[in-house]
């Protein structure tokens, strides 16, 4: 295994199993090459299993394998194009097709026994005592934990909005660590609904010059450590200060991010002495102006929202 798979640790997991796979299939087709036995790795999960419940019908090979019934239906087509196994309709139902393996097929079997316990006696060797057990185990854990859903219910108990917010903490702007953070989270809900505007890529470049310097400030929301929001303070005049570039990855979104984003510039609109804090958005986001309106944001007549092709409304809160 390279070691740039190995550094990606467990979120490589799927991507090493798979090469993993891909090199002990060619080790032992090798090994049955070697020894003129015409047989390919990959069907002997079905072969076995036809050879020791012969009549077996596809649907149940499909559960008892796992593997979808398309997956069956492609590895029985090989095997019945090799001459190995044959496919006959059950007598009490036309419409179930057993699999059986042909005179050839069970002789193949035969001729395949003897390198089979070659292979286990390897393997066996590679883990002697209880390894092998625990590396079956370990495996059987993993396949459960996926279908049984338990990494899927564990994603969701990840995001459970009381687990997010245990974690969440609000960080000023740091240009080394965030930089990179505010512009891919503001340009990946830009490019969901909108277009990257110039203005914008301006602003992504370089926001502690035209942000902060003039008297603006940048957040950040990290949950446990991982940044996934943002939201900024833009000084448009000495009266006037925009609550822009608020961003919450599409993953964290619905949690209560963005609301402590907005509370945490408000907080800073005030101790800059501000009583009054504008924003622009657009009727074309379906939660983000109910959202503000509940956040206690009202319609403006400032026009604002003429800054950018994208919006059309402008918004304002007074701080008390």
């Amino acid at each position: 295994m390279t070691q740039a798979l190995q550094d990606l640790g467990i979120l490589a997991l799927g991507t090493r199993f798979r090469v993993l796979s891909e090199n002990m299939m060619a080790t032992v087709k090798a090994f049955y090459d070697e020894y003129k036995l015409e047989f390919e790795p990959r069907w002997f999960p079905l072969f076995r299993t036809v050879h020791n419940q012969p009549g077996i019908g596809m649907m149940a090979l499909s559960q008892q394998l796992g593997v979808s019934h398309a997956a069956v239906n492609a590895f029985c087509k090989q095997l019945v194009d090799s001459g190995l196994i044959e496919l006959t309709p059950d007598p009490n139902d036309g419409r179930i097709k057993q699999v059986t393996l042909t005179a050839p097929g069970q002789v193949l079997h035969t001729r395949l026994e003897p390198a089979w316990f070659v292979l286990r006696q390897a393997l066996e060797t590679a883990f002697p005592g209880e390894e092998a057990e625990q590396i079956l185990k370990l495996v059987a854990r993993l396949e459960e934990a996926v279908d049984d859903r338990a990494i899927p219910r564990g994603l969701k108990t990840v995001l459970k909005r009381d687990h997010v917010l245990e974690g969440l903490e609000i960080l000023p702007y740091d240009h080394d660590r965030h930089q990179r953070y505010f512009e891919a989270l503001n340009t990946e809900w830009l490019e969901q609904y909108f277009t990257v505007e110039p203005v914008d890529r301006k602003m992504f470049a370089d926001p502690v010059a035209l942000i902060i310097a003039p008297g603006g400030a940048i957040y950040m929301a990290a949950v446990h450590g991982q940044i996934v929001g943002t939201c900024a303070l833009v000084k448009r005049s000495d009266d006037m200060y925009e609550l822009a570039k608020m961003a919450v990855s599409t993953v964290f979104q619905g949690k209560g991010i963005g609301t402590a984003l907005v509370a945490a510039i408000e907080d800073h609109a005030r101790s800059l002495g501000l009583t009054k804090l504008y924003l622009v958005s657009s009727v074309k986001l379906p939660h983000a102006v109910p959202t503000y309106h509940k956040l206690g944001y009202v319609d403006s007549a400032t026009g604002l929202h003429e800054l950018y092709q994208r919006s059309d409304i402008s918004l304002e809160k007074v701080l008390t």
